[in-house]
């Protein structure tokens, strides 16, 4: 697996699609630049170099360790396990010097997923309209 760089641009463009989509917008408040933050884009690329996801990291330092912050993954492929393929390396390639790895979801079945590969959950996040 090899993962490639996906400009700025693009990866709004990849982005701005999933924001007020209610499958995937745990906040409905965030914006595009908000869910980017200070991360980077990459495209994961299976063996003949097709993208299978595209996602933004970012290493954020904490007072007691550092964490890897998957702040959002788009799944470009159907009928694959990226949870099984490709979240193993992307915790070998970008969670170096990390603590722990952190993904916000509220995807019932992908808290499963994840839940099957070692995560917990870490916290619940309740909201109210005001």
């Amino acid at each position: 697996m090899k993962f490639q760089a996906i400009p700025r641009d693009h990866a709004r463009q990849f982005v701005a699609y999933m924001v007020g989509v209610d499958k995937w917008d745990w906040s409905g408040l965030c914006g595009v630049d908000d869910v980017i933050g200070g991360g980077d884009a990459y495209a994961a690329l299976d063996a003949d170099g097709k993208p299978t996801m595209a996602f933004i990291v970012e290493q954020v330092q904490q007072e007691h360790g550092r964490e890897l912050v998957i702040r959002v993954a788009y799944q470009m492929v159907r009928g694959r396990d990226l949870v099984g393929e490709v979240l193993p390396e992307i915790e070998r390639v970008f969670g170096v010097g990390c603590d722990a790895v952190v993904i916000y979801t509220k995807r019932a079945g992908l808290v499963r997923k994840l839940q099957g590969a070692g995560y917990g959950e870490a916290a619940k996040i309740m909201r109210k309209k005001l």
